[in-house]
């Protein structure tokens, strides 16, 4: 039996002992079911409304496979049941702020997780030190997401970091393709400028150059003349942000290319928190791309990566965990969802002040994504590191296949 399970079935095992032990005795008249405690509330926010975006489906999988796992073994504070509680942002960063507002005024609620968009993540942050709400990103990877003046801190995050995520990409680039003058493509939001702080910080200190950076706006339709200042320049590889339609667009414009003029690229992993393999699905085999990724559920062992993964395929009805779309945002939101049950029992209240001073003082848990010794400290709130990066393919399929 699962470690995680066993108390839950202690306490079955007691309470079905002491009702046959009351039924033989006839000790005692019978009476009313205890009324069901009130519930524990965990909201989220992001962008449902997109059709192309699928890290909010897969976010929510995580949530409600752990709420499930937790409530099923006694919920917290003694018996009261967590509950989630959605938002649409739509990808728009003004009604991802006021979502948050909306959501921090719900009576028990102990803090808000933010997804794909890192842009609105940044939006958000002064409403939850304004209101004492704790933000938990899942997704957004913007390093002033918990790089920021406001004390105490009430953003955390489990997710991948610009600050080593970008850094790996730029790696990436170097050791696999050689690549020593790279291009950039960044969006000319808060996602792309902390990609390039990144890139001007760490390339004074590697072997790789950046000489040419092009920027493009949201809804941009075509990317022709920032890829071609990439070939202009004679760089020799491409670090690529941005999302699953900007994505599909640079792929598709690459592939019409001679196949000389295509450059190795390295992506940001917006691109595949979508349906990017249907958008650019014929280009998609005619263009070399990395992606990169925290967590992978092909051939992972870990205890919970598996649980959540059958989990997932009983409820999607998807065939193969090769084909769970977004895994990064499941995983991430399953290990975040227990680090906040068991803050709960740490401060013992749902009041988000208390809430936050427990997050920095978690036991550890053997999450999906790892283990996490101390998840985070008055001085670190993000909860990854590093050691979690790898990269993967996109199949025409959409399956991703670490490399």
């Amino acid at each position: 039996m699962p470690c995680h399970l066993r108390p839950f079935f202690a306490r079955l095992a007691t309470a079905v002992a002491m009702a046959a032990s009351a039924c033989a005795a006839h000790a005692a008249p019978p009476s009313a079911a205890a009324a069901p405690k009130s519930p524990v509330w965990i909201g989220f926010d992001d962008a449902f409304g997109q059709k192309t975006n699928t890290s909010a489906m897969a976010i929510e999988w995580g949530i409600q496979a752990a709420m499930e796992e937790i409530n099923a073994a006694g919920g917290v504070l003694q018996g009261r049941p967590l509950k989630l509680i959605t938002t649409d942002n739509k990808g728009v960063a003004a009604r991802g702020k006021d979502n948050f507002i909306q959501l921090a005024s719900t009576p028990d609620l102990v803090a808000v997780l933010s997804g794909k968009y890192s842009p609105i993540s940044v939006e958000m942050l002064p409403e939850a030190h304004r209101l004492g709400v704790p933000l938990i990103s899942v997704w957004g990877s913007a390093d002033p997401i918990t790089e920021h003046a406001h004390q105490p801190s009430y953003s955390f995050r489990v997710s991948l970091k610009d600050d080593w995520g970008v850094e790996a990409m730029m790696k990436r680039l170097s050791t696999k393709y050689k690549v020593q003058q790279a291009c950039a493509i960044l969006p000319n939001t808060a996602w792309g400028r902390s990609a390039e702080r990144v890139i001007q910080d760490k390339s004074a200190q590697s072997m790789i150059r950046f000489p040419v950076v092009r920027w493009y706006n949201w809804g941009d339709a075509s990317l022709k003349s920032q890829y071609q200042g990439c070939l202009d320049a004679r760089t020799q590889g491409l670090l690529f942000v941005g999302n699953e339609k900007e994505g599909a667009i640079l792929i598709k414009e690459m592939a019409e290319q001679q196949r000389s003029q295509r450059l190795p690229v390295v992506s940001h992993w917006g691109a595949v928190g979508g349906t990017l393999h249907e958008l650019a699905q014929n280009a998609l085999p005619l263009v070399n791309v990395d992606f990169i990724q925290t967590f992978s559920f092909i051939h992972n062992r870990r205890p919970r990566a598996v649980y959540l993964a059958d989990w997932i395929l009983k409820k999607s009805g998807l065939k193969s965990t090769h084909d769970i779309p977004s895994p990064v945002g499941a995983a991430h939101a399953y290990d975040t969802v227990h680090l906040l049950a068991s803050a709960i029992e740490v401060a013992q209240t749902t009041e988000p002040a208390k809430i936050r001073d427990a997050l920095e003082k978690l036991p550890p848990f053997n999450g999906a994504v790892r283990h996490y010794a101390k998840a985070f400290t008055p001085q670190r709130h993000d909860a990854l590191d590093k050691s979690q990066v790898l990269f993967v393919k996109l199949t025409p399929s959409g399956q991703l296949i670490p490399q």
